[in-house]
């Protein structure tokens, strides 16, 4: 419940963040420069001029309706963007993982997804589609890592992604941020002009040639204002995605009744998984993945390696307590860029609510 709370209330510092950004667009192109244009040379003429500031160029039902069509535009177009390459075609469903997915869909009660096999040495997992509309991509290299325990829990914890809606919450959250951030970029062409004018895009030199006014008035008056927007759905997404991966995690362990067998799969993918780039503004489509690493895709199979038989509970716990207290190299500490919290953290999750499960009755 904590944590649902959590998602909801990110959800809303998001939404508001977006309804600020278009209004404040609004005013800024609407009403600010305007007038100070019109004012200035209104001014010189006679003297006087006055100023209103406090309102919008258009009526709130058409802001409200300009908000709705920027946050629908970002749900589709998000899907073009950030999970471009990513699709595929899904296998015949006749293997153990698909029939993993199709009974942990019907524990959790939502529609079966459909469930790619790709062959590929690297471990990786993720889930790409549109609210329960979903498919789940495995790579052999995760079948052939993990134990069936592992497997199942991990299968589990996409399961949990696609009942949260997961995939279209990050999907919307990273390109606002994209958004944002290009806005902000923008509105600083008449600095990038004077400091470094050979890396001026062909559009950047037109805007110059015929709108230098409105370019040098937009740097000096639009771009502070805009400055924080970035930094607001930076900070919003990385905790919507921390939320969103500890949820998982738990709705995972409740699901399999296995806590500890998703703990020591995130230990073996921590240790075979490099970490790629994490800013989400460059690298949007790890967040979609169970640990940070890239989206792999290639030609599906349904030869699957064999899935080895599962560790019993005190020799996962005793693997899991080891790579803990740094026995074992530990795997990539948190830093404020993570799209994930650390495996440190969500693997303690999971040992804390293992305990609470073995002392229930």
């Amino acid at each position: 419940m904590k944590l649902r709370l959590q998602i909801c209330a990110v959800l809303g510092v998001f939404v508001a963040v977006n309804a600020v950004f278009v209004l404040v667009l609004l005013w800024t192109y609407g009403v600010l420069l305007p007038v100070i244009v019109g004012g200035a040379i209104v001014f010189l003429q006679h003297g006087t001029v006055p100023v209103d500031f406090v309102r919008l160029p258009v009526s709130w039902a058409t802001a409200l309706l300009l908000i709705v069509g920027f946050l629908a535009a970002q749900t589709y177009y998000g899907y073009r963007r950030v999970l471009a390459g990513t699709g595929g075609t899904a296998g015949d469903g006749d293997h153990a993982v698909a029939r993993t997915v199709r009974r942990l869909a019907m524990i959790a009660d939502i529609p079966e997804p459909d469930v790619r096999v790709v062959d590929d040495e690297t471990a990786s997992c993720y889930t790409v589609g549109r609210l329960t509309d979903a498919t789940i991509v495995v790579t052999t290299g995760v079948v052939d890592r993990l134990d069936a325990d592992e497997l199942e829990a991990v299968l589990a914890h996409e399961i949990a992604h696609v009942a949260n809606r997961d995939v279209t919450l990050m999907t919307i959250a990273t390109l606002f941020l994209e958004i944002a951030d290009r806005a902000y970029h923008a509105a600083l062409l008449a600095r990038r002009a004077l400091t470094d004018p050979d890396e001026l895009s062909g559009g950047g030199r037109v805007a110059l040639y015929w709108f230098l006014p409105l370019v040098a008035l937009t740097y000096v008056l639009v771009a502070p204002i805009l400055w924080v927007f970035p930094a607001i759905a930076d900070w919003a997404t990385r905790a919507l995605s921390h939320a969103r991966e500890f949820s998982a995690d738990a709705a995972a362990a409740r699901i399999t009744g296995k806590p500890m067998a998703l703990a020591s799969a995130l230990v073996t993918l921590a240790e075979t998984s490099e970490t790629p780039a994490t800013d989400l503004r460059t690298d949007r489509t790890s967040a979609l993945c169970i640990v940070p690493s890239e989206l792999v895709t290639g030609d599906d199979t349904a030869s699957l390696p064999a899935i080895r038989r599962p560790l019993d509970a005190p020799q996962r716990r005793e693997r899991v307590t080891s790579w803990l207290e740094g026995t074992t190299p530990p795997g990539p500490v948190a830093s404020p860029s993570d799209t994930h919290p650390s495996v440190e953290q969500r693997v303690r999750e999971l040992s804390d609510m293992a305990v609470e499960l073995e002392g229930q009755p």
